[in-house]
C-alpha cells in the first residue's frame, strides 16, 4: 500500500505543477497513468488483508492443559488449581477468526490463534503464558473446562468475584452458574450486591426476593 501512495502522491505532485503552469493540461496523460498504476497495489492490499494473517513470532511452541485438579505447563510444570491465588485468562482469537474488522486501513483480517495469554499466581510462583488456540470448538472445550472447575469450587483460593468473571458469557443463564453465585454470596465470599448483579436478576421484585432469601 505504501508504495500506491507514493506513486499516488506524485502523480498528484505532477497534477499541481501542471495546473499551475502555462499551457496547463499538457501533462495529463502521464498524470493518469500515475494514478492508474498507484491504485493497483493500494486496491490488492484492501482485497489481500482479508486472506493475510497477523505478524506475531510463533518460534516458541509451548503446551497449555487445564484439568480437574491441575494445570499443567509445557508437559512438565504442574501447578494444582488449589494453589491459585490470581487467574487471569485473555482469549483474544482462535486460529483462521477474522479480526480487525473494524479497521478502515488494510490490516491482517486473520488471526494465527497465539495471542490468548493466561496469568497465573500462587505463593510460590508467577507465570505469565501465550497459548495457542486451534479452532472454535478447542475454544469451548477451554470454555468448558473453566465453567467446570470454578463451579464446583476448585479455584479454592481464588477470589470469589474474579472466579465468576472468569466464566464464560454463554453459561451466565445456566442454573449451575446461579447457584454457584448464590453459594459464593451466602457464604459470604462475595457481597451480596456485587453476587445480585452477577447472578442477574429481571425485575425490581425479584432482586428483592433474591435478597430477601440469601442476603440476611
Amino acid at each position: 500500500m505504501t508504495i500506491g501512495l507514493i506513486i499516488t502522491g506524485v502523480g498528484f505532485l505532477i497534477f499541481l505543477i501542471d495546473n499551475n503552469i502555462a499551457p496547463t493540461n499538457q501533462l495529463w496523460t502521464l498524470i493518469f497513468l500515475f494514478f492508474i498504476v498507484g491504485f493497483i497495489p493500494i486496491g490488492f492490499s484492501y482485497v489481500f488483508q482479508f486472506f493475510d494473517y497477523e505478524n506475531i513470532d510463533v518460534s516458541n511452541k509451548e503446551y497449555l492443559n487445564i484439568g480437574d485438579e491441575s494445570i499443567t505447563l509445557n508437559y512438565k510444570k504442574e501447578i494444582l488449581l488449589s494453589d491459585i491465588e490470581e487467574l487471569n485468562i485473555v482469549i483474544n482469537a482462535y486460529y483462521n477468526q477474522r479480526i480487525n474488522l473494524s479497521y478502515r486501513t488494510p490490516t491482517e483480517h486473520k488471526s494465527l490463534g497465539v495471542n490468548n495469554e493466561i496469568q497465573i499466581k500462587t505463593k510460590y510462583d508467577a507465570i505469565k503464558f501465550y497459548f495457542k488456540l486451534e479452532d472454535e470448538g478447542h475454544k469451548n472445550k477451554l470454555e468448558d473446562v473453566l465453567y467446570s472447575i470454578i463451579t464446583n469450587g476448585k479455584l479454592e483460593n481464588l477470589d470469589s468475584k474474579k472466579a465468576i468473571k472468569l466464566i464464560p458469557d454463554r453459561f451466565r443463564n445456566s442454573e449451575k452458574y446461579k447457584s454457584y453465585v448464590i453459594s459464593q454470596i451466602v457464604s459470604k465470599r462475595i457481597n451480596c450486591t456485587e453476587g445480585l448483579l452477577l447472578h442477574g436478576y429481571k425485575t425490581y421484585e425479584e432482586a428483592k426476593d433474591l435478597r430477601e432469601k440469601y442476603c440476611g
